[in-house]
């Protein structure tokens, strides 16, 4: 469990020594999307979120991270992010909906999840 000033997550931090012949990128694209941002079984949880959701996630649980000369790398989920251009930031945020969630409870979360976004931005 992480725990942070205004949140907790469930953090399962994975450490690999990888062959010199994989790219760590070929891991991370086995990994995306996580069922903690996508479900299971991931493709028809995939094709579930196609159909229901009106609008492209963009960076919303897109891995980011970085991949140095050396191979070395290291990539988060990104569960809460911005995208600035110029003036304007458009921010990403989720809730975990399981069965059982209460909509309501839902959006205060995500609104809750932005508080950090939207006080650096200001």
């Amino acid at each position: 469990m992480l725990k942070l000033s205004n949140i907790q997550h469930l953090w399962t931090p994975i450490y690999s020594r990888l062959p010199s012949h994989i790219h760590p990128l070929e891991i991370v694209a086995k990994l995306h999307p996580t069922p903690a941002v996508a479900g299971v079984p991931t493709e028809i949880a995939c094709q579930q979120i196609r159909q229901y959701e009106t609008f492209d996630r963009d960076l919303y649980a897109a891995p980011i991270g970085w991949v140095d000369y050396r191979g070395n790398s290291e990539f988060i989920v990104g569960i809460r992010s911005a995208l600035i251009e110029g003036n304007r930031a458009r921010l990403y945020a989720g809730a975990g909906i399981v069965a059982g969630s209460d909509p309501d409870r839902e959006m205060t979360e995500i609104k809750l999840k932005f508080q950090a976004l939207l006080k650096a931005l200001t």
